[in-house]
């Protein structure tokens, strides 16, 4: 009977370690996320000025027609709108999750019903952005689409690049525990 209530206590305790987990994500996430944007840097690099944004080197090339300019904007505008939402509806997930916590009988079921109904709402503002983007891509012609295929290509070789740095450090950091669990003279 005994090891049947240390399973149990085990398991809620990882459990509760696991939500307290997500919770610090979701947190650190929303807190990446609300730094303000850099303004553009005046020799205009291809540096976005904002997460999801197009750099104005980039839009300068592109050579928009006011109409065009007019579609980026409104994607831009659904971006940064989205943003704020989903990181409101992230806080709002936190409080709901520690409110489950600090219930006398805590159910999963309902953080995990709690999480989809925050992942669908975040889906649907998801897919209302991509279709401002597609508006906006509609209206280009083919020489605005190549210009503006190769900064996303350069930036997709930036993010793998920088991913699979990050994967290294961490397949380093994981091998450091074994390392030291071999080398009887380390101490800790």
């Amino acid at each position: 009977m005994r090891r049947i209530a240390t399973f149990s206590i085990c398991s809620v305790k990882r459990l509760l370690t696991l939500a307290a987990f997500v919770s610090l994500c979701f947190v650190g996430v929303s807190q990446a996320q609300t730094q303000a944007p850099k303004p553009p840097a005046a020799n205009q690099s291809n540096a976005p000025t904002a997460m999801g944004e197009i750099p104005a080197a980039v839009i300068a090339q592109l050579q928009l027609s006011p109409d065009q300019k007019v579609k980026l904007d409104a994607a831009h505008d659904a971006r940064r709108i989205m943003w704020s939402a989903n990181r409101k509806s992230r806080l709002a997930e936190y409080t709901g999750l520690t409110e489950l916590l600090n219930k006398n009988a805590f159910d999963p079921r309902e953080a995990v019903a709690l999480r989809k109904k925050t992942r669908a709402a975040m889906d649907a503002r998801i897919d209302a952005v991509q279709e401002k983007w597609l508006l906006f891509w509609d209206v280009l012609n083919d020489g605005q689409r190549k210009v503006l295929v190769a900064y996303m290509r350069e930036q997709h070789i930036k993010q793998g690049t920088a991913s699979q740095a990050r994967g290294s450090a961490r397949a380093a950091a994981d091998a450091e525990p074994e390392r030291g669990a071999k080398d009887p003279g380390r101490t800790r």
